[in-house]
Formats: structure tokens, C-alpha cells, sequence
């Protein structure tokens, strides 16, 4: 099986620049730095093109992207490396955007991964009875699941290594305010970064997107979508629908915080609908802190990241999860898909 997926699909995640006084959230923060033996890392590649389109600001974008990668490296104890090509460009033609690789893989190997990484008190209600990650697959008919290559490592499907495992770009001609109070007229660089990072992590949501020669795609994040208790939301219903989806981990009795309308706007499925601050948010205003929210770490958590407060439960051997969890992950062929701009 392939132990390295980064000559395999790639889904790119776009972004529109500030509008109408919102703008939508892009970019990550990554940072490489002494971290005990059991710990998540995340880890950068500051480009030449960033360096330039920011100038006088780099060191300060840099920072913020330090802050906002030491939000996911001290809330989880994951042992791998994340590594992120970081780029910017000059102007506001791009916020901020996403580009993350991806591997396909049956869903009994998806669950049976999720299961062996289940640590915490919501993992646990994740794949128990009434838990949102079915025992069977919850899809009929020709459909593939995917993970992404950080989320692989995650889950114990593909070994640790320090190969790219995705990119995040935006424009540095934008308002951003880099650490501090948001300055009037500026939006929050912090709250746009961990966005970001979070997406080449895994928080994506398909919902039966096209991912180069295959249709009906889905991911994990897509399991924690629901309209309510028991029914599933999204292209689960048939269709596109997506007025009144929510992020459940408890097949939809308990409704935790709502989704975009990625139906109404073409934008990402897994982002929230307004509302609240939120650096997960779909769209943000200038003048305010977008921080990562305890709800933004309970998605993280369900989608194959270990909380630090987790009770540590028994793993099983290094052999099970290769024989159970990586048969199947990968596809033939490389492409990229980006997202409609508005």
C-alpha cells in the first residue's frame, strides 16, 4: 500500500476577498518548535513568494501564524508532523485559501481507523450506539470516502514523515491585523490562520463533490452533519441541502453549532453559518477576534485528533491498525478542485 499520498488527489479550498464589510476566512499558521515526545507539530514552509507579497509585514504574519498553530499543537497530543507549504501573493484577489492532498479508502476502514484513534469522552460518543460514525456505511450506490494526508497520519493509516501535506496561500494586500487588538477596518490574521490549518487537517466536508474522476465523495467531517435527531443533513437527504444542517456527534439529538448554506452560496460544506465569533465561521467582519472556540476543538477531536485532556485508552498493535487501516487508501491520478469565487 502507498505510504505516501502526495502524488495523489489534491482539493483546493478558495476564498473571496472583503465584501460588503465580511470577508471569508483563509490562510494558516505553522510553526515548528521543541515539543515533548507525544505531541502534535506542526511544521512550515515560509515561501520566497510570502516573504515578498508581505514585505515589511512577514515577520509579523509569521508570528501570527505561529499563535495560531500553538492553539492545535497545545489542545492535541497527536505524535506527527504536519507540514505546510505557507505561500502569499500580492493584492486582495485571494483572501486566503486551502490545498491539502487526499486518499480514498473503503468506509470499514475509515471506522475501523476511527475507532482504534477514539480516546476521548466524545470520540466514545462518536462511534457508540447513537453515535454519528455508523457502524455500516449510511451511503448506497457507487461513492468514495476520503481522508485527508494530515488526517491520515492522525488516524494511524499513513506513518509519520515530514512530506508536504498541504498548502495554505493568501493575499497580503488585505487588512489584516497580526497580533493585539484588531485594529478598526482589519480582520483578524490568528482567527484566518487557524481556519486554515484546520482544513489541511481534515475539516473539509464533501458532500458528494467531484474529487477528479470520482463522484458521490465524502469524508469523515461529512458523518457529524444532521438536520436532526437521527436524519442526516447534506446530500445524505438527496439533493443539495444544506438550509438547516448542524455538527452532531450524536446522530443529530444534539445539535452543537450550525453550518454553512454551502447550497445558497457555493462555498465549504464543514465551515459555521453566522453567528457568533468564530475563527471556523464561514464569513467574518472586520473589527473582531475570531478565536478557536471549545466547539472547534470537539470537531477536531471527532475527526482524528487527540485532545490533551483525553484518558489515554489501550491502542491496538502497530500491526492491526496496517492490516485494518490502510488497505484501500489511495487512488490513481492527481488534480485539484477549487471553489467557486464570488
Amino acid at each position: 500500500m502507498p505510504t505516501d499520498l502526495s502524488t495523489r488527489f489534491r482539493i483546493r479550498r478558495g476564498r473571496i476577498v472583503p465584501r460588503s464589510g465580511l470577508a471569508l476566512l483563509g490562510a494558516a499558521a505553522l510553526w515548528m518548535a521543541p515539543r515533548p515526545a507525544e505531541a502534535l507539530i506542526i511544521v512550515p514552509t515560509f515561501t520566497a513568494g510570502f516573504v515578498s507579497a508581505f514585505g515589511a509585514d512577514a515577520v509579523a504574519a509569521e508570528n501570527a501564524w505561529i499563535a495560531a498553530a500553538n492553539v492545535f499543537q497545545t489542545n492535541f497530543s497527536d505524535n506527527i508532523h504536519i507540514n505546510i507549504t505557507v505561500n502569499g501573493v500580492a493584492g486582495t484577489g485571494v483572501f486566503g485559501q486551502s490545498n491539502t492532498f487526499l486518499g480514498s479508502l473503503p468506509y470499514s476502514s475509515l471506522r475501523t481507523a476511527v475507532v482504534a484513534d477514539a480516546k476521548t469522552a466524545d470520540d466514545m460518543t462518536s462511534i457508540g450506539a447513537g453515535g454519528s460514525v455508523a457502524v455500516t456505511d449510511p451511503l448506497t450506490g457507487t461513492h468514495t470516502w476520503w481522508v485527508t494526508r494530515a488526517q491520515a497520519k492522525a488516524l494511524g493509516l499513513l506513518t509519520d514523515d515530514l512530506s508536504n501535506d498541504g498548502t495554505t496561500t493568501f493575499g497580503a494586500g488585505n487588512p489584516f491585523t497580526f497580533s493585539g487588538a484588531i485594529a478598526p477596518g482589519t480582520y483578524d490574521f490568528q482567527g484566518v490562520a487557524a481556519h486554515e490549518i484546520s482544513e489541511v487537517m481534515g475539516r473539509l466536508g464533501l458532500m458528494g463533490a467531484t474529487i477528479g474522476n470520482f463522484t458521490n465523495s465524502y469524508d469523515l467531517a461529512d458523518l457529524f452533519t444532521y438536520s436532526g435527531a437521527g436524519v442526516r443533513g447534506g446530500s445524505f437527504a438527496g439533493g443539495c441541502h444544506s438550509t438547516n444542517d448542524w455538527f452532531s456527534i450524536d446522530n443529530g439529538t444534539t445539535l452543537l453549532k450550525k453550518e454553512n448554506d454551502y447550497c445558497a452560496n457555493g462555498l465549504d460544506v464543514d465551515d459555521w453559518a453566522p453567528g457568533t465569533n468564530d475563527s471556523f465561521n464561514q464569513f467574518s467582519n472586520p473589527n473582531i477576534v475570531n478565536a478557536v472556540t471549545d466547539v472547534d476543538l470537539r470537531n477536531m477531536d471527532v475527526l482524528g485528533y487527540d485532545r490533551v485532556f483525553a484518558t489515554t485508552t489501550p491502542e491496538p498493535s502497530t500491526l492491526a491498525l496496517m492490516v485494518t487501516g490502510l488497505v484501500g487508501i489511495g487512488a490513481s491520478g492527481f488534480s485539484r478542485r477549487q471553489k467557486r469565487r464570488s
